[in-house]
């Protein structure tokens, strides 16, 4: 039976869909657990939930499952750094495209989550959370624990309270409070702190956002370097609130002084 142009054209979709799904190949090496280092093209095949590897000088493709490997080491891609500082500087516009090209082609292949992260953060700048929320998923749907522990983490946070899904975020802010990771613990609490915030404006709760986030990360997580400017940030916005004018002076001081060159001690 004589197939439609329709159908050909449908199956044609399908398959490049198909094919779509799997990383890129990227140089690197695999470390397996007795010591052995495999080095050559790496991609991730979501299908079979294992790596693909063909070995450097070889032509024959390997699986590998995740449980098979102790490490895997992934160059840092050059097209990066780059994309951040354009985020940072206001220039979405040039970074998202090449950040949308790195989450898919690293996909589980270490800088996924990096480029994600700035990618969401992006989004969620412009006002699109809906658009944030959907790119962090692509990579929790692969890496169940991104959506707790990690760099991605905290934005795929902001764009869950912002479309109003606080259960959800609950769930996964406790989570990475049990998982003994300092950072994502030290993360969770800032992000706790500000779904206390958006309860409403009263002394009360502004109280508790000090109380059961940014200043526990502030007085119990010193050493997380990453997390206290943001902390500080939000609690002298948080005293400041509450009339207590030096207290907020006295964390701005802080904030400057340690971590000049955060974003937080910008908006300062």
């Amino acid at each position: 039976m004589k197939k439609s142009k329709d159908t050909v054209f449908l199956a044609l979709a399908m398959a490049a869909l198909v094919a779509g799904l799997a990383s890129a190949q990227i140089q690197g090496v695999i470390t397996t657990p007795e010591g052995r280092k495999i080095e050559g093209a790496i991609k991730w095949l979501p299908r079979q939930k294992a790596y693909g590897i063909t070995a450097k000088g070889g032509n024959v493709e390997l699986e590998m499952e995740p449980a098979n490997i102790s490490e895997l080491r992934i160059p840092r891609p050059r097209e990066l750094d780059t994309a951040i500082d354009n985020i940072k500087q206001g220039n979405a516009a040039a970074a998202v495209p090449v950040l949308e090209k790195l989450s898919a082609d690293y996909l589980m292949l270490q800088w996924d989550t990096v480029a994600t992260r700035y990618l969401a953060e992006a989004h969620i700048k412009g006002g699109g959370a809906d658009k944030a929320l959907a790119v962090c998923e692509k990579v929790i749907t692969a890496n169940p624990e991104a959506a707790y522990l990690g760099e991605m983490a905290p934005p795929y946070w902001q764009a869950l309270l912002a479309l109003g899904r606080t259960a959800k975020l609950e769930d996964l802010l406790s989570k990475a409070i049990k998982s003994g990771d300092r950072r994502a613990s030290a993360f969770a609490l800032i992000m706790r702190g500000d779904v206390i915030t958006a309860e409403g404006e009263t002394h009360e709760i502004t109280r508790r956002s000090l109380r059961d986030g940014y200043l526990r990360v502030i007085t119990l997580y010193r050493s997380e370097r990453d997390a206290q400017p943001e902390a500080l940030y939000k609690a002298a916005k948080g005293f400041e609130k509450l009339g207590q004018t030096s207290r907020a002076d006295q964390l701005r001081t802080t904030l400057k002084a340690d971590f000049a060159a955060s974003e937080w001690a910008r908006k300062s």
